[in-house]
C-alpha cells in the first residue's frame, strides 16, 4: 500500500472521519483559543496527549509522526531557546542551576514549556483535523454554508496541492539520485526546490485554463458529490466546543489561574536535564534536514 503524503487525508472509518467538517473546525478552533489564553503548560501537554489518543483511534499515527518530525523538535527547541535567555519580565527570577555558560532560571524554563506546549497542542489537533477531513466534504460543507465559490475553491485546492507538491518533490529526489547527484542533506534541497516551484507554476497555468473551459465562476447551482448533513447531534457537539473557551476565560478573569508566575517549581537536576534534552532537539532542527527530506521524499 502506498504511503499517504504528509498532511493529506487518510481514509478511515473512525469517529473523527465521520464527523461533520464544521464540528472538527469548531473543536480545533476552541483548542487553539484555549492554548493561547491558558498559561499552564501542563494542561496544554495533557490536551496534546488527549489529541494523540484520538490520532491513534483514527489510525493516522504514522502520518502524524512523519508530520511531527518538523514540529516536534521545533516545539522542544522553544524550551532551550527560552531557558538560556534571562527572564526580563521578572524582577527577581528564581535561579535554578548552571548549564555550561548559561544560567538557568525557573521562570524561563516554565515559559519555554508554555510555548512548547502551545505548539504541540495546536499542531496535534490541527493535523488530526487535516488527516480526517476529506477535501470533497469540506467543499460541500462550505457550499452549503453559502461561502463564495472562489473562496471555497481556494481553500480546497490548497489542501489538495500540498500532497501533490510533496509527491513531485519525492520524484525529483529519486531522479537526482538515479543521476548520481546529491540526494540527501542541504545540498539536495536547493536543486530540488527550484523544479518543484517551476512545476507548481506550470500546474497553476494548466489549472487556470481548465477552469476557464469549465465556466469557473458561473452562478449556476452545483451538485454535491460528498455531503454530510448537519444533524441535531452535530449541533450538540458544536456547542460543546464552547466549554473549553468558557473555562479558559473563567480561569483567567475570575480565578486568575492558569498563570505560570506562581505555583511552579523545578529541581535543579530536572531543569538541567530538560534544557539539555531540548538543546539536543534544537540541534536536530539544524542538522536533521537530511532526515526530514528522506522521510518526506519517500513515496
Amino acid at each position: 500500500m502506498a504511503r499517504v503524503p504528509v498532511g493529506a487525508y487518510v481514509p478511515g472509518n473512525s469517529f473523527f472521519h465521520k464527523a461533520h467538517p464544521f464540528v472538527k473546525f469548531y473543536w480545533v478552533l476552541a483548542f487553539v483559543f484555549f492554548c493561547f489564553f491558558n498559561k499552564n503548560p501542563y494542561i496544554n501537554y495533557a490536551l496534546t496527549v488527549v489529541g494523540l489518543i484520538f490520532v491513534i483511534l483514527a489510525k493516522t499515527l504514522p502520518s502524524y509522526l512523519r508530520t511531527m518530525v518538523i514540529f516536534g523538535p521545533a516545539a522542544f527547541a522553544m524550551i532551550f531557546l527560552q531557558s538560556i535567555v534571562p527572564p526580563a519580565v521578572f524582577d527577581n527570577p528564581q535561579y535554578l542551576a548552571d548549564l555550561g555558560p548559561f544560567s538557568l532560571y525557573t521562570e524561563s524554563i516554565i515559559y519555554g514549556m508554555l510555548f512548547s506546549s502551545r505548539i504541540l497542542c495546536i499542531c496535534t489537533w490541527s493535523i488530526l483535523m487535516l488527516m480526517t477531513l476529506h477535501p470533497g466534504e469540506l467543499s460541500s460543507a462550505l457550499q452549503r454554508a453559502k461561502v463564495p465559490y472562489t473562496v471555497n475553491f481556494m481553500i480546497t485546492t490548497t489542501l489538495q496541492l500540498i500532497p501533490i507538491l510533496q509527491r513531485e518533490f519525492g520524484i525529483i529526489l529519486s531522479a537526482q539520485k538515479s543521476r548520481a547527484m546529491q540526494a540527501q542533506g542541504f545540498k539536495a534541497l536547493l536543486p530540488s526546490i527550484i523544479p518543484v516551484f517551476a512545476g507548481a507554476i506550470d500546474r497553476v497555468q494548466q489549472l487556470s485554463m481548465s477552469l476557464e473551459t469549465r465556466a469557473f465562476g458561473s452562478d449556476n447551482e452545483r451538485t454535491l458529490l460528498r455531503y454530510k448533513k448537519f444533524t441535531s447531534k452535530e449541533t450538540v457537539f458544536s456547542l460543546a466546543a464552547l466549554v473549553p473557551v468558557i473555562l479558559v476565560i473563567y480561569g483567567r478573569i475570575s480565578l486568575n489561574s492558569f498563570v505560570p508566575d506562581t505555583g511552579f517549581s523545578l529541581s535543579p537536576g530536572v531543569g538541567v536535564f530538560l534544557v539539555g534534552f531540548c538543546g539536543i532537539a534544537f540541534l536536530t532542527i539544524i542538522f536533521g534536514a537530511g532526515i526530514a527530506i528522506r522521510l518526506f521524499g519517500k513515496k
